[in-house]
Formats: structure tokens, C-alpha cells, sequence
């Protein structure tokens, strides 16, 4: 029986084939050198390349850069060619243990070629050594030369530093040669950069300039993993609004993918736990069967309605999925908001008005003014239209015999709190369906009353993150 950890066992997306094909893709096309994987922001990119990447070590040798966690630095050149360094280390190397990983290889092949390529004054920052003592007495007019101007007078010039780039790679292709040699592993290597549209613009610019110059390499991939949205608006920044970001991105990545965040049935159907619910009667598979003396118009799913045929799919489930859709909510955020409405219903106990309690905790995270305009006796109609109409997607949900919008059972949650007792009475004469569930399970009793404490509890769990 193998100790072998799957990588993939929590891969609710299904993001392994996503990985399959690229490494595929990438071996077979040695022009792609550079591959960008663009996904929103909390959208998975860092699950899929930590994944991707753990996967892949197998058979090749892997570097994974956190661009963001080095974006205090002012060189990054230096920050990624230390990461290749620590991470390319022969497991017996005393410097590859966590001590050892605080202190700097002075003999480093990779830090005494690059170091002609950088500031003097950097290398003592980021590495605590000044770079004679890196290079040398022997590298000593080196250094001085290559330190009069920063890396971006090695792209102004190629002239005067062809030699010390020539060097550099050299250097960086004979490491990623050993550290596969050593570990039985084939080429190419694969270097991944994760978080680079969280990073500065000038830092996220200068990576991709580092990358573009130094590492086009024999035997060396890159992936970078990035909202391209987010990484072009960032670059606007710098050169001004009118500056073609999208034109200018595609120097530096040979290809793009993007990450398919549309199906999110599986993630919620395995991270939603059970909660014991007032159901409404949703229709989950959207399945209509007719009988001869059934006169009611059948409305059938249509792209917006939430329907699936994933065995043993709950009505929560579908609710969640709709109510993502509806607030156009990116999977880290979905993570967050499951623990809340978990720990409300928790804080609530019995059967909980699931939807209401799911549509407050999604509508107070959006921010959107409309929510505190929810608990005002003049504006809650207006507040869930207005939300509606200018921010949500359409989504609507089967009951058999129509499709109900989102909004629609919002609001008849809404009215049944604002309505006063003689109105509530008279509600009976105009519902049916998915209406008479939420009405007799609130009408008797301290239905209406507990129907009002949700949103205190909402306000509670909103807290945590």
C-alpha cells in the first residue's frame, strides 16, 4: 500500500486535468517559455500552482516564487535567484535545513555570477554580505563596474554586459542540470510565480523585465500565475492611463490560460455542511414530469436557472450556488462566507430559514449600501430592486411549476417582517408553493420574532474571517 500523499484530494474544482493538459502543452511546445495561468483574484490560482506544482517535483525539478512576500525588496532579480538557490539545494546540504535556509551560501555559483548585475549596496540589504565579500577579491572590479548602474542599464546595454548575462545563465542552467541530476529528475525545469498582481507595479514590471532578459533559458519554464485584469491596470499606473498594458503584457507571456471558475456545483456540494433547514421545495434537477390533469404552465430550467444532476445534491447546496452566481462571489470569499452561515445557524439552532439566513450573510459582505437599507421600513423593497437591477447576475431557481428569482423570495421574507398582523393574516388568501413553506414555518409562535434576530446573528458572524 503506497504512503503516497495525494496532492489532488482536495481538489473540489477538478483543476487536475487543467494541470495535465498544460504540462503537456508546455512540453510539447518548447517556444512557451513563459505561460500565464489568469484567474480574478481569490479565484484558486495559488491552490492550482502549489497543487500543479507538488504534482510535477515527481519528474521535474520545480521552483516556487512568491512574488508578493519579496515585494519589499528593491531588486527583483536578487529576492528570485536566492529562491532558486534555497529551493535547488541537495537535501543533504546542511543549508537546506530550516537554519540553514537563514543563512547565505556564500559559495554560491548563481549569487557570484549575478552579483555583477546588481547595486553593491542591494546585496548587502537583501543578504546581509557586501558584495566583495559574495564575489571575492578576485570579482572585486567587477563588481564595482557592474554596480554603477542598477539591472535596467544591463537591458539599455547589452554591450558592456554580455559577458556577466552570458555567465549568469550559465550559471542558473548548470544548477537546475544538478539539482535534477541529483534527484533523479528529467528536464525541463519549471519555475512558478505566484501573487505577482498583488506586488507593487514597479516590482511586478521589473520581475517580468528580469525573467524576459535573464531567463530565457535552455531547459527552463516559467509559469505565472496572475490576474491579468488587475497586472494591466497596474502597469497603467506607471505609464499612464493611455499606455497599452494588454499589448505591452503579452511581450513577456508566450501563452495564457484561464482557469475555468463557472462550475462551483462540486466545491460547494463537498464544503457545505449539513444544516438542518425549513426547505422550500427546490427542484435540483430541473426535472418536470406532466400528468394529463395538470393545467399549470411547466417553466423549464433555463441558463440562469441553478439545477445539477450530482447525486444527493441538498437544496442548501443549490442556494449557495445560486446566491454565488447572484453576487458574482470568487471562491476564497465563498470559503469564508460558508464558516459564517455555519456558525450562524449554530448561534440560531432547529431548522433555520436557510436562503434568508445565506442571502443576509452574502448581501452584508458585498458592502453595498442597499444592505443597511434592508432594515428601513421605507426602502427594503427598493433596496433588494436597486441590488438587483445594477449589481447582481440573474438567477433563478426551479419549483416545479415556475422559476423563482432571487429576489423574489427575498422579498417575500421582507414582507412577512414588514407586515403587521392583520397583513399577515392576509397573506393567506395569495400563496402557495414555495411561499406556504416560509409562511406557516414563521407565522405561529416566535417565528416573526426569531425571522428578525438573524440579522444581529448576521452581524456577529460577519466577523469572522
Amino acid at each position: 500500500m503506497s504512503d503516497e500523499v495525494d496532492v489532488w484530494g482536495d481538489d473540489f474544482m477538478d483543476r487536475q486535468p487543467s494541470s495535465r493538459f498544460l504540462t503537456n502543452y508546455i512540453l510539447a511546445n518548447e517556444h512557451v517559455k513563459v505561460l500565464n495561468v489568469n484567474s480574478p483574484w481569490g479565484a484558486g490560482k495559488t491552490f492550482f500552482l502549489n497543487r500543479w506544482r507538488a504534482d510535477l517535483s515527481k519528474e521535474h525539478v520545480c521552483v516556487l516564487f512568491n512574488a508578493w512576500e519579496t515585494d519589499y525588496s528593491a531588486e527583483p532579480l536578487l529576492a528570485l535567484i536566492t529562491c532558486i538557490e534555497q529551493q535547488t539545494k541537495d537535501k543533504l546540504d546542511v543549508t537546506s535545513t530550516e537554519a540553514g535556509r537563514r543563512a547565505v551560501d556564500l559559495g554560491a555559483n548563481i549569487l557570484k555570477k549575478a552579483a555583477p548585475l546588481i547595486a553593491k549596496g542591494l546585496v548587502k540589504k537583501f543578504v546581509g554580505v557586501e558584495l566583495d565579500e559574495l564575489l571575492g577579491t578576485d570579482g572585486g572590479d567587477n563588481a564595482a563596474e557592474g554596480a554603477k548602474d542598477l539591472v535596467s542599464s544591463l537591458i539599455e546595454d547589452q554591450s558592456k554586459t554580455a559577458t556577466h548575462v552570458g555567465e549568469f545563465k550559465t550559471a542558473v542552467v548548470e544548477r537546475l542540470k544538478t539539482a535534477a541530476e541529483n534527484n533523479g529528475l528529467k528536464a525541463p525545469a519549471f519555475i512558478f510565480i505566484d501573487e505577482l498582481d498583488r506586488c507593487r507595479p514597479t516590482y511586478a514590471i521589473e520581475l517580468l523585465e528580469r525573467i524576459k532578459h535573464f531567463f530565457e533559458l535552455e531547459d527552463c519554464r516559467f509559469v505565472i500565475a496572475s490576474d491579468s485584469k488587475q497586472l494591466a491596470h497596474s502597469i497603467r499606473a506607471v505609464y499612464g492611463q493611455g499606455f497599452s498594458s494588454e499589448r505591452y503584457l503579452n511581450r513577456f507571456f508566450d501563452a495564457e490560460f484561464n482557469l475555468d471558475n463557472s462550475d462551483i456545483f462540486n466545491m460547494v456540494h463537498r464544503c457545505l455542511p449539513v444544516i438542518p433547514t425549513v426547505a422550500l421545495g427546490v427542484n435540483i434537477t430541473g426535472e418536470v414530469s406532466r400528468h394529463r390533469y395538470d393545467f399549470d404552465e411547466v417553466r423549464y430550467p433555463q441558463n440562469n436557472t441553478v439545477v445539477t444532476d450530482i447525486p444527493e445534491f441538498t437544496e442548501n447546496q443549490a442556494v449557495i450556488v445560486g446566491l454565488c452566481k447572484y453576487f458574482k462571489v470568487e471562491l476564497r470569499e465563498l470559503t469564508n462566507y460558508i464558516k459564517q452561515i455555519k456558525s450562524a445557524a449554530d448561534t440560531i439552532g432547529g431548522n433555520v430559514q436557510f436562503f434568508w439566513l445565506a442571502y443576509l450573510v452574502f448581501f452584508k459582505a458585498s458592502k453595498s449600501d442597499e444592505y443597511s437599507d434592508l432594515w428601513l421600513s421605507n426602502k427594503w423593497r427598493q433596496a433588494v430592486e436597486s441590488y438587483d437591477t445594477a449589481k447582481a447576475d440573474i438567477v433563478t431557481f426551479s419549483f416545479t411549476t415556475e422559476l423563482v428569482l432571487v429576489k423574489d423570495i427575498a422579498l417575500f421574507y421582507l414582507t412577512m417582517l414588514n407586515s403587521s398582523g392583520e397583513e399577515l393574516r392576509a397573506l393567506t388568501n395569495n400563496i402557495d408553493g414555495w411561499r406556504n413553506s416560509i409562511y406557516y414555518s414563521n407565522i405561529n409562535g416566535d417565528g416573526i420574532r426569531n425571522l428578525r434576530a438573524y440579522k444581529d446573528i448576521v452581524e456577529l458572524a460577519h466577523r469572522l474571517s
